[in-house]
């Protein structure tokens, strides 16, 4: 274990990781301990403490005390401290890259991607908040109002923002609730997730490492079952940036409270390639939205939709797509592309069950449809109806549903009916066209002839419907988790 990581643990096989609180590591007082178990080969990776009421009040206390010191450090030394950690988080990439194919099932690019990217994600934080600025207003500006009053206006500091982490980006997808949350002056909570949490702890003791001082950042570790509801309602928490389902995501607006979220929910995204698209481009990125990552992305194509014409011209690129760029296997070998194991037995039957259910109803399996333990092959359902439950609700996987359509009005219709509203693909030759179709659909981002996909990060990244709250980028999230704060000053003539 890299020397920077030598607190996390007690340091047996398999180590018992503590968690983070007031600048130090500890051991719960609960006696609890939560399992990580690999999706590779099923071996236990560690344990983590599950956390108390009790040190999650002690934990939350000491933010609100440390946030206010915190806040009043200089924007420049707290963005200096980003930056150094970034430099860490790419001087242990090796380290933390083979930690995500393990606790993830990520395969090697990709988990490398995901290290990168977070670092990359990290400097851009810390160079932008550089920018973030207040202004003044006149009140002259204002019909019926003379000379005599400004207004000036700062941007200030939330307080303690509750960072709720997924399992698919354990680490870019903490440091996107982290970093903004630090650099404009806030103290962070993070709650890892379960799944992934060996990953974010050692994020976590990377800021720790690069100088956030203690009680400004920790990492409270343990289920959403038994900590989740206890930290949402708490009363110190005055933000919340959650990523996840939908499902829990709806659960927890409905505790949390009048209190600001930033939320980034489930996809459910779909494709339409109209007659006039490039089948061989659209193909290419529809094979690499739909099983990257065995599926696991809010960002995942889902369904396609085309008529039966350019269906059955698209079929054999899309299989072709499938034999050539993407190889099963354990993520651990260079050999495997693109699908390795689900992230645990219960989801790979859940879907294979949802395979089953739209075959029975009249569903074909193109490709795939097998499963082996977690391991579930790549595949493509022809004639899926949208009301079947395999495209109805997200399925977390590596299958692709292919819903024929007679014109592109029914497609609209199709997408709009959807509960989720992430983002959609267009693919097709006539930009003018894709961009009035974009317009009337109902999600956050249209991709034209690109798959969905969370960056480039300082584009805006956002969700309607049950796919999200708020707008997420390098600029809007610090603009997110800062808030207006006026001064009104009253100049008698």
């Amino acid at each position: 274990m890299a020397s920077i990581f030598e607190l996390i643990s007690d340091q047996k096989t398999p180590p018992s990781y503590k968690f983070f609180s007031r600048g130090k590591w500890w051991q719960s007082k609960s006696g609890k301990l939560t399992e990580i178990i690999s999706p590779v080969d099923s071996s236990i990776l560690g344990r983590l403490q599950v956390v108390t009421k009790e040190e999650i009040d002690q934990a939350i206390g000491d933010a609100c005390r440390g946030q206010k010191e915190w806040e009043k450090l200089a924007v420049d030394k707290r963005a200096k401290i980003l930056h150094l950690a970034a430099d860490w988080v790419r001087e242990e990439e090796h380290f933390l890259s083979t930690l995500l194919v393990k606790e993830i099932g990520k395969t090697i690019d990709e988990a490398k991607s995901e290290v990168l990217r977070t670092a990359e994600m990290i400097d851009l934080f810390a160079q932008e908040v550089r920018t973030l600025r207040g202004e003044t207003l006149e009140s002259d500006l204002f019909p019926g109002f003379e000379k005599g009053k400004e207004a000036i206006i700062d941007r200030v500091a939330r307080g303690v923002i509750l960072a709720i982490a997924p399992f698919n980006y354990p680490l870019n997808l903490s440091a996107s609730k982290i970093a903004p949350a630090l650099v404009t002056g806030n103290a962070c909570l993070l709650k890892p997730p379960t799944n992934g949490g060996i990953s974010a702890l050692h994020l976590v003791r990377i800021f720790e490492k690069a100088g956030v001082p203690g009680g400004v950042l920790a990492a409270l570790t343990g289920s959403g079952s038994e900590i989740g509801d206890y930290l949402v309602t708490h009363s110190g928490i005055e933000m919340i940036s959650f990523t996840g389902s939908s499902q829990v995501g709806k659960s927890i607006a409905q505790k949390a409270g009048m209190i600001p979220l930033l939320f980034e929910c489930g996809g459910n995204n779909p494709a339409l390639v109209l007659d006039n698209a490039n089948l061989d481009l659209a193909a290419l990125e529809i094979v690499k939205g739909s099983f990257s990552y065995s599926g696991q992305r809010c960002t995942a194509i889902k369904y396609l939709l085309a008529t039966s014409e350019t269906m059955d011209k698209l079929i054999p690129k899309l299989k072709k797509g499938v034999k050539e760029k993407v190889k099963m296997g354990d993520p651990r070998s260079p050999r495997t592309k693109m699908v390795g194991p689900l992230i645990n037995l219960d989801v790979a039957m859940e879907i294979e069950n949802r395979i089953i259910k739209a075959k029975v109803n009249g569903a074909k399996i193109l490709t795939g449809g097998k499963r082996e333990a977690n391991y579930l092959e790549p595949t493509i359902l022809d004639n899926v109806k949208p009301t079947m439950e395999i495209v109805k609700v997200e399925t977390f996987g590596p299958v692709l549903s292919l819903i024929r359509v007679k014109n592109i009005n029914e497609a609209i219709e199709i997408i709009n009916a959807s509960e989720y509203g992430l983002q959609a693909s267009i693919f097709t030759q006539d930009e003018g066209t894709g961009i009035a179709l974009a317009r009337k659909i109902e999600v956050g981002t249209v991709q034209i002839n690109s798959s969905p996909q969370r960056g480039p990060d300082h584009f805006p990244f956002l969700g309607v419907k049950a796919s999200g709250v708020g707008v997420q980028g390098i600029r809007y999230t610090l603009e997110a988790m800062t808030r207006p704060k006026s001064v009104v000053l009253n100049k008698p003539e």
